[in-house]
């Protein structure tokens, strides 16, 4: 348990380490959907999508056979969306540079008001060629943590790049 704890520490101060983890203006773009079927009832601010769905607000990408969208009806904002697929996907530029957050799995929430992605099943995360597949992941897309966890018989596995030297002698 102890190393467990350990590791837990080293990997957050590792991924907090990266110095932005989204792009600020991503939300303030439009949301863009694309889908076979559409179905909207603006009394509860619900809307689901069916087939091949893409969505689209800034860099932030999402594919799911299914996609249901949660706002408020009344400033319609958006609160939440889940994507369900085989597999659904999740991506984002987290920085300037044009790097990546890539995720899938058999179900995504993302969690528009926390800036949290949930990935449920087959969970999959790479975010600068760091690597984590899990059951199950909560992504903190504003902080850049994360929890994974083993819910059925799978195991929790990382692949964690070393820090770039000579990057890292640069900015002492």
């Amino acid at each position: 348990m102890k190393q467990l704890i350990n590791f837990s520490a080293l990997l957050a101060s590792l991924i907090i380490s990266q110095h932005a983890f989204a792009l600020p203006d991503d939300l303030t773009k439009p949301l863009t959907i694309q889908s076979n079927e559409a179905f909207l009832d603006q009394k509860t601010g619900e809307a689901t999508y069916k087939g091949d769905v893409f969505v689209k607000q800034g860099s932030i990408e999402i594919q799911a056979q299914y996609l249901k969208v949660t706002s408020d009806p009344k400033t319609r904002k958006f609160s939440k969306l889940v994507a369900t697929g085989g597999p659904a996907k999740f991506s984002q530029q987290i920085d300037w540079s044009g790097n990546m957050m890539i995720s899938r799995g058999d179900r995504i929430d993302y969690q528009v008001t926390t800036s949290k992605l949930e990935i449920f099943g087959n969970g999959y995360l790479n975010k600068m060629d760091d690597k984590i597949t899990a059951d199950y992941i909560l992504y903190n897309i504003d902080s850049g943590t994360f929890n994974a966890q083993k819910k059925g018989t799978g195991r929790v596995s990382m692949t964690l790049q070393p820090a770039d030297n000579e990057k890292t002698s640069k900015e002492k």
